[in-house]
């Protein structure tokens, strides 16, 4: 197969891939995107007998990962054309956007996986869960808060009450995506095309934002987002005032969150969802990359195998002094550790920490070198809640 980026020519290529496998050309966010988000030159084609056979998008992101912001790229779109799937094509196009990530200096890789087991079998783990939340509007009532008061985000130069709240929601998590003005311009006009966006205020300092779709029996949210207990209260009331236009009222949060110990009826409507799957695209570059914890100093040898990209089969010494990582390659005898990268980028992004993945069978090593490397990548709340 050839692959290669694509150019102005190609649009018409890439729309009637993404009509075929995702929304049709008429649907609002299909419009939204192609017009407004869609850069060709982040879109990765790929042809066998000078037919295309699948593409995906590599679009640009920074994420906070331990407190530093690192560049990312975030696959979405990843389409097989029918007549060349069950070939491997899936395979040999992401070990080619592997490549392209590397050229461009993105170690990291975020993937929202339809089905996170086709992704872990290429070195993808999920790094992010929300819960689920799904309630009736009429048992909402015992959680609202009357005290507040709401407005609409109508148009992009808003942009700076969804921000406010967006900081402090994701001050104590990690592996979010930094939001600058460009960035929420671009999501709130993405809503705007298909929903509303409501701000919650106490006096005039906006402590919760949520948006939401209308139209059938659920009322739907995409981000739900709060600086505190009256914030999100104060949210809940707001929908719980949409009881002519549905009946259900569902929505997403970070696994941080703990307030469905005080609903209702906690057994119900309360779930996990895997929501984003990381990957490592080079094991030097994220390492020297990432920041570490204050104070933590050592070495440690690991070896790990990856199914797409060769540069990162092998073994590494990580040393790490003054929160910085040097990695240099180490001969086979050397390692102390052993892990697939899949497990390397867990550690990374703080999923789980050392002693979870040794229960699971993820990571084998002596006690010395799993004490220093628990030192060094020390298990973190993550959120993130990106969709494109």
């Amino acid at each position: 197969m050839e692959f290669r980026l694509a150019g102005p020519t190609d649009r018409k290529l890439v729309e009637d891939l993404w009509a075929y496998c995702f929304e049709p050309r008429e649907n609002p966010f299909f419009q939204w995107y192609f017009s407004a988000f869609y850069k060709p030159e982040n879109v990765l084609m790929g042809f066998k007998n000078r037919e295309m056979a699948c593409l995906t998008h590599l679009n640009p992101y920074k994420l906070s990962l331990r407190g530093k912001k690192i560049p990312v790229s975030y696959i979405v779109g990843l389409a097989t054309h029918p007549a060349a799937r069950r070939g491997g094509v899936g395979g040999k196009l992401l070990s080619a956007a592997l490549k392209e990530m590397r050229r461009r200096k993105q170690y990291l890789n975020i993937l929202m996986p339809s089905k996170a087991g086709f992704y872990q079998h290429y070195g993808y783990e999920m790094y992010c869960h929300q819960w689920k939340e799904t309630i009736r509007l009429e048992e909402l009532r015992p959680l609202t808060d009357k005290t507040v008061r709401f407005g609409f985000v109508n148009n992009t130069d808003q942009w700076t009450y969804l921000a406010t709240v967006y900081d402090a929601y994701t001050r104590s998590v990690s592996g979010y995506a930094v939001r600058d003005e460009a960035s929420w311009r671009s999501h709130i006009e993405a809503q705007l095309a298909e929903g509303y966006i409501a701000v919650a205020f106490q006096d005039d300092q906006p402590i919760a934002y949520v948006f939401y779709s209308l139209g059938g029996e659920t009322i739907v949210s995409g981000e739900f987002v709060y600086s505190s207990w009256k914030g999100k209260r104060g949210l809940l009331d707001y929908i719980y005032n949409h009881r002519s236009q549905g009946k259900i009222f569902q929505w997403n949060e970070g696994l941080q969150d703990q307030s469905y110990r005080f609903y209702p009826d906690g057994k119900q409507g309360h779930e996990t969802m895997p929501f984003m799957a990381g990957r490592v695209v080079d094991v030097k570059g994220a390492l020297e990359q990432i920041p570490y914890p204050k104070g933590a100093e050592g070495v440690v040898t690991f070896h790990t195998e990856d199914p797409l990209a060769k540069w990162n089969t092998g073994s590494f010494t990580l040393a790490v002094k003054d929160g910085m990582g040097c990695v240099t390659a180490a001969g086979a005898d050397e390692a102390e550790i052993f892990m697939p990268i899949g497990t390397l980028a867990l550690l990374i992004f703080g999923a789980v920490d050392v002693n979870g993945l040794v229960f699971y069978e993820k990571l084998r090593g002596s006690d010395a070198a799993l004490a220093t490397l628990d030192e060094f990548f020390p298990r973190t709340n993550c959120y993130i809640n990106e969709w494109y």
